[in-house]
């Protein structure tokens, strides 16, 4: 393709390729894995964050990632400098997956601010999203984000089916150019998994992403296991049914057996249930509170459960 056919007339940046994160082998323990590992079993407490691979690809992208719905849309001077504590501790913690859109509010701006202030965006593998109906509202929508987030954008989704029909050739051409390094589709809602379906047998899709968990685990029927045979890499959403497990679980004591799987409070109980599955890539939890994020990615690490305890687990979230 001659240069003057680009789909985008900004040049192109300097690409990265993506490393091991902050936290290099032989460096002294931070507080958060010592405190990891002497709650985990021994033989896996020095182990790294756990990741999986891209099929197309085969890039390895660790399994704990992060969403921005909520948690990045608005900025106070309080919640900025929580948000600066979490982006540095997610990449600390071996996270580099953020996935964001522009419908989230300020999102991709206030993302793109705090990882350039705590420089981590060079670490960072970056996810956003396109929900326009013409290819010029598309490219004007990509151009908005690559100035909020910076470059490399390493993945781009269609968001919610908007515009796919007309948009997918957009995506392609992006990535044919090496604008973008991976193209997808996202929904959020079981009652899409149908669509999802067809889109997933019809299109050439690197990623896709869609809602799974403990509470509501549909996905395990059909949509996971076509991924599987599709080489589809996958995105986890609403992990915590939008924080009803928190809910459902309030008061109620962790059961002692969670123990044999690394697994330390409720949150983890509901990431490693989701993790446990090997077609999910990565999981991406939306959090401002450096608390919540800690808990969080500690899923990522140590054992996950296997089928037995996986039913176990489903009998003990019925149960409540």
């Amino acid at each position: 393709m001659n240069r003057s056919d680009s789909i985008l007339d900004k040049p192109l940046t300097r690409r990265r390729v993506l490393g091991t994160g902050v936290a290099g082998a032989g460096l002294a323990m931070l507080p958060w894995q010592a405190a990891l590992a002497a709650k985990m079993d021994p033989q896996a407490a020095d182990k790294a964050m756990i990741k999986r691979a891209i099929p197309v690809s085969g890039e390895k992208v660790p399994a704990m990632g992060m969403g921005s719905s909520g948690s990045y849309e608005r900025l106070s001077s309080s919640s900025a400098e929580e948000l600066r504590t979490v982006m540095k501790e997610f990449v600390a913690m071996g996270g580099t997956l953020v996935d964001t859109s522009p419908s989230y509010g300020n999102a991709e701006t206030n993302i793109g601010n705090i990882a350039r202030e705590t420089s981590v965006r060079e670490q960072l593998f970056m996810a956003t999203k396109v929900r326009k109906t013409s290819r010029e509202a598309t490219l004007d929508q990509f151009r908005a984000s690559i100035d909020a987030l910076g470059e490399p954008i390493d993945l781009l989704q269609i968001h919610n089916f908007i515009g796919l029909d007309n948009q997918w050739a957009t995506l392609k051409q992006l990535k044919e150019e090496g604008r973008v390094r991976y193209i997808g589709i996202t929904h959020y809602l079981t009652s899409a998994f149908d669509e999802l379906e067809h889109q997933m047998a019809t299109k050439e899709l690197d990623f896709v992403q869609f809602n799974y968990s403990i509470m509501t685990p549909d996905a395990e029927e059909r949509l996971l296991p076509m991924a599987a045979d599709h080489g589809i890499a996958v995105l986890v959403n609403r992990a915590f049914n939008d924080g009803r497990i928190f809910s459902e679980t309030k008061g109620q004591a962790l059961p002692e057996y969670a123990k044999e799987f690394d697994c330390f409070s409720w949150a983890q109980f509901a990431l490693k249930y989701v993790l446990a599955n090997e077609t999910v890539t990565s999981v991406i939890p939306a959090t401002s509170d450096p608390e919540h994020l800690r808990d969080n990615m500690h899923a990522g690490y140590g054992k996950l459960p296997d089928a037995g305890q996986r039913k176990r687990m489903r009998e003990t979230i019925a149960a409540l």
